[in-house]
């Protein structure tokens, strides 16, 4: 058994790698992520949907990039001006949550990435939009569905409800713009529509042209049974293999390997989405308590298994 300072250092670094991996896995996800409620069925939960299922598998939408987020909170003060007074009296009315504005860059460096920003792009649209027309679960005429935040830990935002109000995206003519949607091609490939390109055969030289007539006529000489051989091993005559036949979705082809009417994403992309708080009547009448708004019992909504307050 090893002994001494070494053996002590070893030890301890085994230990330290330990802790900070049963410290990570005990760790939330502190990202931002918007997402539908966990009871909903509909948008990117449905197994039916393909061109948002990248966000099932991040349950919502992942800023890849810490967002800017404006959360404003006020009280209004109503203002009463007596005849003959130095000073208004200001009598209070009601305390507010206004708008909350997530701005956030998206950027698409391979096919997955931009499946994923298509599905986003598409998911905000359809948040937008309530339910109607040949729609039956949820029956026509449901409000859009309901977002939650969360992210920056559980006294910032944790599983708080809003409803998107607006989306604002820009398609920039500056950036590279990738193919998306339909792709069954691996994440690192991408490949540009191209016209199809015969490459020009390469003529035989005179060396190469007695080479190939000995060769052949060796081959003759062999007789049926070495032709037979030829055969069974797919070599012409002569011992050359046949030319490879390969299908037209090259790298030269006009239609890739896999694309399928493919959307195009640009590489960086800015997002906006405005939207409001929302907080139940029910809640606020029954659940609010503002000793424990600020100890901030009530604002972590995962710990007490419904949405946190603003």
């Amino acid at each position: 058994m090893a002994q001494g300072i070494s053996s002590a250092t070893d030890e301890a670094r085994v230990q330290a790698s330990l802790q900070d991996t049963t410290n990570l896995q005990l760790m939330r996800d502190w990202r931002v992520r918007l997402r539908l409620a966990p009871q909903a069925f509909y948008l990117y939960k449905d197994p039916n949907n393909l061109l948002l299922a990248p966000l099932a598998a991040t349950d919502g939408i992942i800023f890849p990039y810490t967002p800017t987020i404006n959360v404003a909170y006020g009280a209004n003060y109503n203002s009463v001006s007596p005849v003959h007074t130095n000073y208004k009296i200001f009598q209070y009315e009601n305390s507010f949550v206004d708008s909350v504005t997530i701005t956030c860059d998206f950027t698409a460096q391979d096919t997955a990435e931009a499946n994923y920003v298509l599905a986003v792009i598409h998911f905000l649209r359809s948040v937008t939009k309530m339910f109607y027309g040949q729609d039956f679960d949820p029956k026509p005429g449901t409000p859009p569905p309901l977002c939650y935040l969360t992210g920056l830990g559980e006294y910032q935002f944790s599983e708080h409800p809003l409803a998107v109000t607006n989306f604002t995206y820009n398609l920039p003519p500056d950036v590279d713009y990738i193919r998306a949607g339909g792709i069954n091609l691996p994440p690192d490939e991408n490949k540009a529509e191209t016209g199809d390109v015969q490459k020009p055969k390469k003529s035989k030289g005179l060396f190469d042209k007695v080479v190939s007539t000995l060769a052949q006529g060796a081959v003759k000489s062999l007789g049926s049974t070495a032709q037979g051989l030829l055969q069974a091993s797919g070599l012409m005559p002569g011992g050359i293999l046949p030319k490879p036949a390969f299908l037209n979705t090259g790298f030269n082809s006009r239609i890739p390997p896999g694309a399928t009417n493919p959307t195009y994403v640009p590489t960086k992309i800015n997002i906006s989405i405005s939207c409001i708080p929302i907080v139940s009547r029910y809640d606020v009448s029954n659940r609010f308590s503002l000793t424990d708004y600020s100890n901030g019992t009530i604002v972590n909504g995962s710990n007490n298994g419904t949405g946190g307050f603003w």
